[in-house]
């Protein structure tokens, strides 16, 4: 017989597996698809409004409470995260996995509560750790978390390891934060992700971590240059602790929703080897180099050298125009041999090239304002000589890549900066200025590795010192770069453009930071570019 609590429980069991089937929908659908092992997917809706939330992985939580999300967060219920009205710091941290796996896919979606509270160090920081039952909290310390992204009241995100920022960046505080965040703490294998962006698969190198927000990339913690904490990840299976907690006892307001964590089904496989990198003992300052001229723009205390490249036929009494090109290397790595090829290049088209060096980290232990100095020392020196190189001074054309792209801009720019002479300041500005990958901001906001300037940061930014009249510039850049971030080029082109300067962004639609290397058309495409602008500026034919 079909009673009426039959009836009810049919009821009831065919609801249970609809919401069990929205869950997964949702599950699914935040994850991208990728359909690894869940191990949380929470969105607040089964609490009570003013309760505290509760799961078997939820390890503590501290000034978190459930709250109406009325429409501002994702839909439903979302946690209030908020330390603001105490002296105590907030937290909400999981564990997840059986004992920590070797890989993770985050997502969370956060809107600041407060944007007009707090001042510059009040923030919510998630953080990812050492997977750890036995402690209540983890991820308060910036010594115990693998890396941290903090969301600053300020209208600010940082990405950062220990005390240093690899990454920052402005956001709005009206609009909602979407974050995707991979993690792959394998020591050996790579992981295969879907870039939110573009729907690409990407390859995540071993002991790393991407982040993204609203789909747009913040940065990659590769395993060289700033990686995560070691001291948390060495060994695989080591992360399993994520979460929030405050970096102050001032404001940290934020609303939270929809935090997911998984195992993501990335294919994984043994990662190639790297190039061995050259060491600081393996680096030399080159005296010479074959087809090029030595001179010195600078002796005795800091001497310094530069390689002079001249076209066939050359004579001192031509008054050719010239190309002075500065190499890479994050101020850090690098000799002018990277930038030999370019400079016998514009040799073979007739102008004088030239490949100054400089100071920088590895081989002078120096900082990169040692290199701004050396960079408007060098191009004085060219101008200063132009009749003994057989040069116009008024024909000189000034470039670089990256770092070198940095000291380039510097040229061209009227104020001197922190660490230069004002007494090396030409007074002769460059004809040109070709930028490829370049750094142009070096600001604690939104710029490349701010914290390698220090209080220097925004005195050293191109883009913040920026001259009335500046030379024409032309930049490639890479969409992708996930290294000097595009939305600094295109600061540049809109700050010179909006000030009648002229300016032209080439964007490079394919490869990140070195594409040129990895689409060898692109750098036949660079050298076109360089053509085109010469003859425009009356630097092609090099002789008038």
């Amino acid at each position: 017989m079909i009673t009426r609590s039959t009836i009810a429980l049919c009821i009831l069991f065919s609801w249970i597996l609809q919401v069990s089937n929205l869950a997964a929908q949702s599950a699914s659908t935040t994850a991208q698809g990728l359909g690894g092992t869940v191990f949380l997917h929470e969105t607040f809706d089964s609490y009570a409004a003013g309760s505290v939330p509760q799961t078997p992985t939820l390890r503590r939580a501290e000034l978190v409470n459930v709250v109406e999300g009325q429409g501002q967060v994702g839909s439903g219920n979302v946690a209030h995260f908020d330390d603001s009205d105490t002296k105590l710091s907030g937290a909400m941290e999981y564990n997840v996995g059986a004992s920590g796996p070797g890989r993770l896919y985050l997502e969370f979606d956060a809107l600041n509560h407060a944007p007009l509270k707090g001042d510059g160090s009040s923030s919510m920081i998630f953080g990812v750790g050492t997977w750890d039952t036995g402690k209540g909290l983890v991820l308060h310390a910036k010594s115990t978390r693998a890396f941290g992204f903090e969301m600053y009241q300020q209208k600010y995100l940082k990405l950062r390891v220990g005390d240093k920022t690899t990454a920052s960046m402005h956001y709005d505080p009206a609009t909602g934060l979407n974050v995707k965040i991979w993690v792959n703490d394998n020591d050996t294998n790579t992981l295969s992700y879907k870039r939110p962006d573009t729907g690409d698969t990407s390859l995540l190198d071993p002991d790393s971590v991407v982040v993204w927000v609203n789909n747009s990339l913040i940065d990659e913690l590769p395993p060289s240059g700033c990686p995560m904490n070691r001291e948390i990840t060495k060994g695989d299976t080591a992360v399993g602790r994520v979460g929030f907690s405050s970096a102050s006892t001032k404001v940290s307001d934020f609303l939270i929703d929809n935090l997911h964590m998984e195992d993501p089904l990335g294919q994984s496989q043994v990662a190639a080897p790297k190039p061995k990198a050259v060491s600081e003992a393996e680096e030399v300052t080159p005296a010479s180099m074959p087809g090029a001229e030595t001179k010195a723009y600078r002796e005795g205390d800091n001497a310094m050298n530069l390689f002079v490249f001249k076209p066939d036929g050359w004579q001192a009494d031509d008054k050719r125009s010239a190309f002075i090109y500065f190499f890479g290397g994050g101020w850090t790595s690098g000799t002018p041999l990277r930038s030999a090829s370019v400079a016998a290049w514009a040799a073979e088209n007739g102008m004088v090239g030239i490949a100054p060096d400089y100071r920088t980290k590895n081989r002078f232990g120096t900082s990169p304002l040692a290199s701004v100095a050396d960079g408007r020392a060098a191009f004085a020196w060219a101008v200063e000589h132009a009749d003994e190189l057989g040069i116009d001074p008024t024909r000189i054309a000034v470039g670089g890549t990256s770092a070198g792209g940095h000291v380039a801009m510097w040229t061209a720019i009227d104020k001197s900066p922190p660490g230069s002479e004002p007494a090396t300041q030409s007074n002769v500005k460059p004809a040109a200025v070709f930028l490829s990958s370049a750094v142009t901001d070096t600001s604690p906001d939104t710029g490349y590795t701010p914290s390698r300037f220090g209080d220097d940061a925004i005195s050293l930014s191109p883009v913040h010192q920026l001259s009335e009249k500046m030379p024409p510039v032309v930049m490639f850049h890479a969409a992708n770069d996930k290294l000097v971030q595009y939305s600094t080029a295109v600061t540049l082109y809109h700050k010179l453009t909006s000030t009648g300067n002229a300016c032209e962004l080439i964007t490079v639609p394919q490869g990140g930071h070195g594409f040129s290397s990895e689409f060898p058309d692109w750098k036949m495409k660079v050298r076109e570019k360089m053509i085109e602008q010469f003859k425009r500026e009356g630097l092609l034919p090099a002789v008038r």
